[in-house]
């Protein structure tokens, strides 16, 4: 637990240096593809986490109790509407800083959740912050569906049901472009129904194989495909 504590430290600490104070100790491989993209952000993870083993549970705390006021501040003085981010999980533009932030807030509360886990406890699936989680995770299934040619109209329906129940409706524009709407379009090519537990767990590699087997889905086997190796992370599905 406590190597899961100074993994959350260094990413407090290089969100102050990138955002704050516009400093960049590493930088992404020149080149790099998706898979060696990840390679290289484990092994920078590992190597934070290894040289923080010498810091003391206290001073950790002491830490995040530092770095969160901070963070709150900087993100306050950030236009939230500004197309200035980059989100890779949810497409190779730049995305609005809102989802930016939301990635960081989700980053947060889904390392919560692993704690409750190692402590024998249940996740805490509160409405009021798993929904907000959930509605920054969800913008991986659009770009991801870019994978899989469909005729316009086409309609992928996601319903998630327990403390957060809602129902998202994807419906393809173009052959390559999908698009969330309220309602469905022409023709409903695969359904994916999930609890809000496994809604986050399946986005961030967080569900076992035997869990994933329990989900409900139907519908087109290249779709049902890419939405069961969807991830809201950087990182290889699991």
């Amino acid at each position: 637990m406590l190597g899961l504590c100074c993994h959350l430290v260094g990413d407090d600490l290089s969100l102050l240096s990138r955002h704050r104070d516009g400093y960049l100790g590493t930088r992404r491989p020149e080149g790099a593809g998706e898979d060696d993209f990840v390679t290289w952000l484990d092994e920078l993870q590992d190597e934070w986490v290894s040289a923080a083993r010498r810091l003391s549970p206290r001073l950790v705390t002491d830490l995040l109790g530092w770095t969160g006021p901070q963070l709150v501040e900087t993100f306050r003085r950030q236009d939230p509407r500004a197309r200035t981010a980059v989100v890779s999980w949810a497409g190779p533009g730049l995305m609005p800083v809102w989802l930016d932030q939301l990635r960081e807030v989700s980053e947060c509360w889904i390392h919560r959740q692993q704690l409750l886990q190692a402590l024998d406890r249940p996740s805490d699936l509160r409405a009021d912050l798993a929904g907000p989680i959930l509605d920054g995770l969800r913008w991986a299934y659009p770009f991801r569906l870019g994978q899989v040619r469909a005729r316009p109209g086409d309609t992928v329906t996601i319903e998630v049901s327990g403390p957060v129940a809602l129902t998202w409706q994807l419906v393809a524009k173009d052959p390559a472009g999908w698009e969330y709407y309220d309602q469905p379009g022409a023709r409903v090519v695969a359904r994916l129904s999930l609890s809000t537990e496994q809604a986050w767990r399946l986005l961030t590699n967080n569900l076992s194989a035997a869990e994933q087997a329990r989900i409900t889905m139907s519908g087109q086997d290249a779709i049902t495909g890419v939405l069961r190796q969807t991830r809201a992370i950087i990182g290889r599905p699991q």
